[in-house]
């Protein structure tokens, strides 16, 4: 378990990012017609890729410590880096700076996202430094 910590940490920020997007810092909501701002489809692109994050750190923790789940790490790492510019520059958000998807979706994707790139590329540095030394 002590050495699988990583793995562990990369899953629980991955299963953060797809669950706090929909209930912790989501985006605006609807308007009273009904219909939804741009933020919304950010939303909903951040939750797709967040769930991707989260089957591919899954993975990672079922192979722990093994050349698979070094690749599944290295993976994460640019799927981590486009998921944090969803939100604004890949889907433009509302025109207001002061709204919800400004002030807590975007910096809590960003702060997110950098989280997992970071843990995902310590965790496969260490898995292939141990499978080198081992060689």
């Amino acid at each position: 378990m002590k050495k699988r910590i990583g793995e562990i940490i990369l899953f629980v920020l991955s299963l953060l990012l797809t669950v706090g997007i929909k209930l912790i810092f989501p985006a605006c909501g609807a308007h009273d017609d009904g219909s939804f701002m741009n933020c919304r489809w950010a939303e909903q692109a951040v939750f797709g890729a967040g769930a991707a994050i989260t089957l591919i750190s899954l993975i990672a923790l079922v192979f722990g410590g093994r050349r698979e789940a070094a690749d599944a790490l290295l993976a994460v790492i640019p799927l981590a880096g486009v998921t944090a510019f969803i939100p604004e520059i890949l889907i433009p958000l509302c025109k207001m700076p002061m709204m919800q998807c400004h002030t807590a979706m975007r910096p809590s994707v960003i702060v997110i996202c950098c989280l997992i790139a970071v843990t995902a590329l310590a965790n496969a540095i260490v898995i292939l430094r141990k499978k080198e030394r081992t060689k």
